[in-house]
């Protein structure tokens, strides 16, 4: 429910109130003399009260919660060591084997 403001004209008392949205033209009861207040716009809403790289964030965060991206390029910085895809071994003459060095030294792929 949204929070309306309401000025009293028999005390002017200001207050605010939780009312449903179907209510926000019908008066409320003053808190202070029980007589009906008539509604106010006193304050402009709160609607962008946080910082633009807070709110940057936020927006990123929720973009990549539905729409994840991937990239493929190498991930290192210029002038690393290594290159983005694995290195391998091939066998001395005959054909060009591409050995595998791991766990399975049996299997070799082509």
């Amino acid at each position: 429910m949204p929070i309306y403001e309401y000025h009293c004209k028999n005390c002017d008392h200001v207050f605010e109130e939780m009312r449903p949205m179907d209510q926000y033209l019908e008066p409320c009861a003053c808190p202070e003399c029980n007589h009906d207040a008539g509604r106010a716009v006193l304050s402009a809403p709160r609607l962008n009260d946080m910082k633009a790289s807070v709110r940057k964030a936020h927006q990123v965060n929720e973009r990549s919660a539905h729409e994840p991206r991937s990239t493929k390029r190498h991930q290192c910085g210029p002038g690393c060591s290594h290159s983005s895809t694995p290195k391998t071994t091939t066998t001395k003459g005959g054909p060009h084997l591409k050995m595998q060095q791991g766990k399975r030294p049996w299997m070799i792929g082509h």
